[in-house]
């Protein structure tokens, strides 16, 4: 159905968090999420309509393009810190602005975590719109390239490894979603 059949929802799932957890108000809030392709571009739209920063993680700059080129994501940070750097700047100011973040979600959230427990800033809302579901074409394992994921993809002698990894990835990354759970973020 794509990012338009779910904005809807999605938007409706964030304020409804807003509703539960923070009085209401999302102003000044960030949502830490993975996943610009597919249904997954419905996040930092409805992060935005819903009063919220976003920082969205995407593994491939084609999907990030897309989604700055349709406006549903507003801007790309150059690297970790220049995205931290634009989420404290926007939930400062408590403007609802989308920030897109190329890499790969199993190696970013767990660095986002420790930094974290480092005394570092923590997201008001952690989700997830990967395509965890499909671990051939739809999950890039940590360590690879998309050009390596891509060749693997069109190879089914290397799927049995293609999916292991996609696996151990998906598990560290919501280890880390897990983590940030533990640290009380809903």
């Amino acid at each position: 159905i794509g990012s338009q059949g779910i904005v809807q929802g999605t938007f409706e799932t964030f304020v409804e968090a807003g509703k539960q957890h923070y009085n209401n108000d999302l102003s000044g809030k960030w949502i830490l999420t993975a996943g610009l392709g597919g249904m997954g571009g419905a996040q930092p739209l409805a992060a935005t309509l819903a009063g919220a920063c976003s920082l969205n993680i995407e593994c491939q700059q084609s999907s990030i393009d897309f989604r700055l080129r349709t406006r549903y994501v507003d801007k790309q940070a150059r690297d970790i810190d220049h995205a931290l750097a634009l989420i404290q700047e926007h939930t400062g100011k408590k403007e609802a602005v989308s920030i897109a973040l190329l890499g790969n979600a199993a190696e970013l959230l767990p660095e986002l975590v420790k930094r974290a427990k480092a005394g570092g800033i923590t997201p008001d809302l952690v989700t997830d719109q990967t395509s965890a579901h499909d671990l051939i074409n739809g999950y890039l394992p940590a360590g690879w390239t998309v050009a390596q994921w891509k060749a693997a993809q069109r190879d089914p002698s290397q799927h049995a490894a293609l999916k292991d990894a996609a696996a151990k990835s998906c598990a560290v990354h919501v280890q880390a979603m897990l983590d940030f759970q533990a640290m009380g973020i809903p």
